[in-house]
């Protein structure tokens, strides 16, 4: 099992009080013959005629001493689970999940910015100290 980030439980608490439901905790992803490890798996029910909405929650804490080469390391960890779930679960979309604390510091740079626009890599800013989702970014 791949060890946690350090906000794993901030995290996973800002989603439960935000209506998801924890179903996995890593969320385990076989495809071919690898395992890919998400740090969660989150559902909700957005309505009885549409189903539920899946996610598969990348946590990243950034607290590295090198940003970039954490930065880096993230961006590979969501391709591989993208891909992946591309192909056994579909349904399931994969987001970035960051503290405020890291999106203030990190996230507005120009270079980042514009790298999450061109992949569209969802990302979801949370105020650890509250546990609260704080900004979503589609």
């Amino acid at each position: 099992m791949p060890k946690r980030d350090y906000y794993h439980h901030e995290i996973s608490k800002a989603f439960e009080k935000d209506g998801w439901t924890v179903t996995d905790d890593p969320l385990q992803v076989l495809w071919e013959d690898r395992l890919h490890f998400p740090d969660l798996g989150v559902e909700r029910v957005i309505a009885i005629e549409r189903g539920k909405e899946k996610l598969a929650v990348e946590i990243k804490s950034f607290l590295g001493q090198n940003f970039s080469h954490d930065f880096y390391e993230a961006m590979g960890q969501y391709d591989n689970y993208y891909f992946a779930l591309a192909e056994v679960q579909p349904d399931r979309e994969v987001v970035l999940a960051i503290s405020s604390i890291t999106y203030e510091k990190f996230f507005q740079k120009k270079f980042v910015v514009r790298l999450m626009e061109l992949k569209k890599i969802p990302l979801v800013v949370i105020d650890v100290e509250k546990e609260t989702i704080q900004l979503w970014i589609r």
